[in-house]
Parts: structure tokens; C-alpha cells; sequence
């Protein structure tokens, strides 16, 4: 709960400090005294974004602190503990303003972003006021509180989650399929080049080997006469190198009986005699291949020309050429991966959508069951504030779909949305006799007000919001309905503490702590003041709230007789 507000240079507020207690506090006075100050005050410290005027004309800045006081099982703890934020059954909010919009937060003296204040702010306080009543009337927000009244959060949130991984899912394919298609046209070139590389069939240095082999072709002749020469000094004529080594050999074999020492010559000799014989024996087999044909020749020289083209494509060498048939073969087997990415990919997608389909059909049963417990509830409650007739309903219906073609979030003829597979929208007829209609379209500021008393009454028993301040629920209201109002406002002030600013005595009467804003000119300055009313001064005020300012006697007993009656009727 709130146990104390402080408030320092903002608008028309010096120096201020309020403590509350439990149950219904209640913030009277008359109109531009400065009631929607203490309002701006909270939502400033709940994280609002402050506007250039909010400081106090003159002031260098404006502070605001809160004081809550939380249980220690509440939700908050772990939310501290998140962040690395002290822990305590006590949390201090504050808050400097500064100009141009500029301003600071600590929690706990931990200094904070505006982004952590809102989450804290709204987990420890609920403000209704015309804001919400504009929400109310947009049906855009009715499915958020049927799923807040039927503690429907964990589905709805898993319901968000599951749509969230289909829809990366869906993204991961089109992006996928249109990367393929921007492949489409380069693949289509891998392939010819890949199949022409294929067919020519080069293998590593073929071009080399071509290039020698056509200078030998064309040389043949020239070739075959050296060889043929060298053949016959080494083998053939009378003083060849073989049968002058066979003489000298001769003679040292000779010589070698007479001196045994010269066998290592001749074993030299013999050796050297062997090495020439198969040299011999070589250029014998080299001479009966060289051939001086021109065919082959035309042959080779063909083959070196589709060699050449493919290297001009390619690269400069035939191992260039195989090197970019490498290249392009694994940018064609990366098209092979996308087709089993995408086959992959549009499984999961299925997968997620009949998995979103099943948690939706869950969410869509619970829903139904918690919009009658909410209608019956609604209109049991509006009873109690002077529309017995009232009728209440939640109507639902399915969301649009874009096309006869079922699309990537269409599921059995459904279409799957992140809040589920309905809309939803409160449809209301407030007199008997009347159809039920969007409640946006009939419901007047009274009614609204009635309904937004309500359904705040009803929600706040599904979660763990302790405070809850109602900023003119009297609006449209009557006094003969502000004792229904003050009721209810005192029956759910038994389970939270409620900060209520009104116009109407009828609902302060229940107020168990009451407080009266007011303001007043000091050395031509105005400032707001706000003080605790109790005994006659609480009379006096529910007087002049009766009276104006023309009060009688008549009006003190009235509003004595108000406090009396509250207290015997209050809950």
C-alpha cells in the first residue's frame, strides 16, 4: 500500500506530504484547487514522461517520493532481485523533475530507468480515470481485461510466444525463398558452366602437357635425326663409344692377370658398358615413337584450343579451370541446402501452427467460460449502482481474413493471431427492452463510470495491484447514485487500498480517512494545501460539498446524517 506521497515544487504545490492509510482515502475540494496535481504527482513517479511546465514557477526542480509498504511474498521481490535492487518489505520511490522534461529516478536509492519505474509503478498501483474510461470504449482493450479478470495472462502470454516463433519462422522463409529466387538465374549459369567444364574434362597441368607435346610434334623430324645420330656414335659405327669401351675393357682384362689391383677398373668398365647398352636400348624405343603424322598433330592442336577457351573463362591454367569447377559445384550444392532448408522450414512452420492452434483453442475455451462468469458478475454488481436492467455480454468474433488463399497464420480454416483466434467486445443494453449493442456506441459518462467501478472492482480481485486510485469515478453520476457508488467503493476498499478524489458527499461519507484540497494565495502566489479532516471539519466539508458555499444548518445536519449512514450501512 501507499503509506506516504511527498511532493516539492510541482505546479501549484510548494512543499506537501501526505500519509494514507488502509481502506478508502478520500480527496475533496473544489474544482482547480489542485486535486489532479496529487493524480499527476503518482503518475509521475509511475514512469509518465514529464511536461516542461510540471516544475513550480521559480523552482530549480521538482521531487516526488513515494512510500509502499509490500508483503513479503509479493511479486515485486523477484523483480527486485532481477534487476540487483535492494529488497525490502518497504519501497521508496523518488523522483527529480527538471527542465525541459529532464529528469531522474532511484527506487530504493538505486538509480533507475523510466522504463524499470513504469513496470514497478504498475505492478504497485492502478489509476482509473478518464483515460480509461477512453479505454473502455475501445474494444480494442476488452479482450486484455477479459483475459486480466480470467487469469488468463500465462495462456495469453504463451499464446503471444507461440505466434512470435511462427512469425520468425514465416520471415526465415520468405527471406529464403526470395534469396532463391535471386539464385534462380546465377544457378541456371552454374549449371551450363559447370557442364561445360564437365565435358571437357581437363585435369591438372593437361595444358602444359599439351603445349610440349604439340613443340615435339612439330619438331618430330629435327628430333628423330639427332637421336638418330647420337644413336649411332653411341652404339653402331666402327669407333662407337660401345665398341670402343668393349676394346679398351679388352685390354685392362688383360693387363688385370698380371695385376690382379686393375679388377676394380674393370669392374668400373663393365658397369659403364652396362649403362651404355641401356642407354642405347632407350633411344632405340624413343626413335620408334616419334611418328609424323599430321593428324595428330590436328588432333592435339584442337584439344589445346578447347583448353584455351575454357581457360579464358576460368582461369589461366587448367587447374584454375577445375579450382572454379570446385567453386561453382559448391554454390550449386548450397542450392541443394535451400531446398532441404526450406523443406525444414515450412515442416516447423506446420508444426507451430497447429501447436498456436491448440493453445488458441484452450484460450479461446477458457475465454468463454470467464465472459459469462464476468457477464453475471457485471450485472449482479450493476444492480447495486442503479441499472438493474443493465445487460451485459462479451461478444465475440473472428478477425478478418485477407483472402480466399489460406496465408502463412491461417490454420484449419482459422486465422491465428497473437491475442488468439477471436476479437472480443463488451456489448451492453442499459434499459430493459433494449438489444445488446457495442458499448462504445450507447453507454453515457455515468454509465461508464458504473461499469468502470465494476469491472476495476472485479479485476483487482484477480491480481496483486494493493492500491487502486479512482480519479472522478463520480462522473455523470447523480447523489442519488453516490451512496451505491460509496458502497461499492468502501466493500472493495476491505481487500485494497483505495485513493478516491470526488465531487460527491454521498461517497466521501465512507472515507475512513479523509482529505481536503484547497488552495490559497501567499504574497500574490497560489499554492495548493491539503489537509486531513476529521469531526466537524470533515462535517463542514461534506457540508459545502452538499451546499456550495452558500451552507446552512440544514446542510450540517445533512451531512452529519450522510456520515451517520454510512457508517450504519457501510460493508
Amino acid at each position: 500500500m501507499l503509506d506516504q506521497l511527498q511532493i516539492s515544487n510541482l505546479a501549484l504545490i510548494d512543499h506537501l506530504t501526505l500519509s494514507f492509510s488502509k481502506g478508502l482515502n478520500i480527496l475533496s475540494g473544489e474544482t482547480g484547487a489542485g486535486k489532479s496535481i496529487i493524480i499527476k504527482a503518482v503518475n509521475l513517479l509511475l514512469g509518465e514522461k514529464p511536461s516542461p511546465d510540471s516544475i513550480r514557477q521559480g523552482a530549480a526542480e521538482a521531487s516526488l517520493e513515494a512510500l509502499f509498504t509490500i508483503p513479503a511474498d509479493h511479486p515485486l521481490q523477484p523483480f527486485f532481485q532481477s534487476l540487483g535492487l535492494p529488497a525490502d518489505d518497504q519501497i521508496l520511490i523518488r523522483r527529480l523533475i527538471q527542465p525541459a522534461g529532464k529528469s531522474r529516478a532511484w527506487i530504493n536509492g538505486s538509480l533507475v530507468s523510466q522504463t524499470v519505474l513504469g513496470r514497478l509503478g504498475r505492478t504497485l498501483l492502478s489509476i482509473s480515470n478518464q483515460h480509461e474510461h477512453q479505454a473502455l470504449l475501445d474494444p480494442g482493450h476488452h479482450l486484455l481485461l477479459l483475459d486480466l479478470f480470467g487469469g488468463l495472462q500465462p495462456l495469453r502470454e504463451e499464446t503471444a510466444q507461440r505466434f512470435q516463433a511462427l512469425e520468425g519462422l514465416v520471415k526465415s522463409l520468405a527471406l529464403l525463398l526470395d534469396t532463391e529466387q535471386k539464385r534462380k538465374a546465377q544457378t541456371d549459369l552454374w549449371t551450363f558452366q559447370a557442364q561445360e567444364i564437365r565435358q571437357a574434362g581437363p585435369h591438372p597441368g593437361e595444358d602444359q602437357e599439351l603445349l610440349q607435346r604439340k613443340k615435339i610434334l612439330q619438331q618430330a623430324e629435327r628430333i628423330w635425326e639427332k637421336i638418330h645420330q647420337a644413336q649411332q656414335h653411341l652404339s653402331e659405327e666402327e669407333h662407337s663409344c660401345l665398341m670402343t669401351l668393349s676394346r679398351s675393357k679388352e685390354l685392362i682384362k688383360s693387363a688385370g692377370r698380371i695385376d690382379p689391383a686393375l679388377n676394380a677398373q674393370m669392374q668400373e668398365l663393365e658397369q659403364a658398358e652396362l649403362h651404355l647398352r641401356e642407354l642405347d636400348l632407350g633411344l632405340r624405343d624413343y626413335l620408334q615413337q616419334i611418328t609424323f603424322d599430321p593428324q595428330e598433330l590436328e588432333r592435339l592442336e584442337e584439344r589445346l584450343l578447347i583448353l584455351q577457351r575454357l581457360m579464358a573463362k576460368y582461369g589461366p591454367t587448367a587447374a584454375d579451370v577445375l579450382s572454379c569447377l570446385k567453386e561453382i559445384e559448391k554454390n550449386l550444392q548450397q542450392g541443394e541446402d535451400t531446398i532441404q532448408q526450406k523443406m525444414a522450414l515450412e515442416q516447423s512452420i506446420e508444426k507451430e501452427r497447429r501447436g498456436l492452434l491448440e493453445i488458441s483453442l484452450e484460450l479461446s475455451e477458457q475465454r468463454k467460460k470467464a465472459a459469462r462468469r464476468l457477464t453475471k458478475g457485471v450485472e449482479e454488481e450493476l444492480k447495486e449502482l442503479g441499472l438493474a436492467g443493465c445487460r451485459f455480454e462479451v461478444v465475440f468474433t473472428l478477425p478478418p481474413t485477407e483472402g480466399k488463399t489460406p496465408g502463412p497464420f491461417d490454420q484449419d480454416g482459422r486465422r491465428l493471431t497473437p491475442e488468439g483466434l477471436e476479437q472480443g467486445e463488451f456489448y451492453i443494453a442499459p434499459n430493459p427492452g433494449e438489444g445488446l449493442r457495442p458499448m462504445a456506441r450507447i453507454a453515457s459518462g455515468g454509465e461508464l463510470s458504473r461499469i468502470l467501478l465494476v469491472l476495476k472492482g472485479l479485476l483487482s480481485q484477480q491480481g496483486s495491484v494493493e492500491t487502486l486510485i479512482f480519479d472522478e469515478v463520480d462522473s455523470g453520476i447523480g447523489g442519488s447514485l453516490g451512496e451505491a457508488v460509496g458502497k461499492k467503493l468502501k466493500k472493495l476498499a476491505r481487500f485494497h487500498q483505495i485513493l478516491c478524489i470526488t465531487h460527491l458527499p454521498q461517497i466521501a461519507a465512507f472515507a475512513e480517512t479523509h482529505y481536503q484540497v484547497a488552495k490559497k494565495t501567499v504574497q500574490k502566489r497560489t499554492l495548493t494545501e491539503i489537509h486531513p479532516l476529521q469531526g466537524e471539519a470533515r462535517v463542514q466539508e461534506l457540508a459545502r460539498m452538499l451546499g456550495g458555499d452558500q451552507t446552512s444548518g440544514k446542510t450540517f445536519s445533512l451531512a452529519k446524517e450522510l456520515l451517520n449512514k454510512a457508517k450504519s450501512n457501510g460493508p
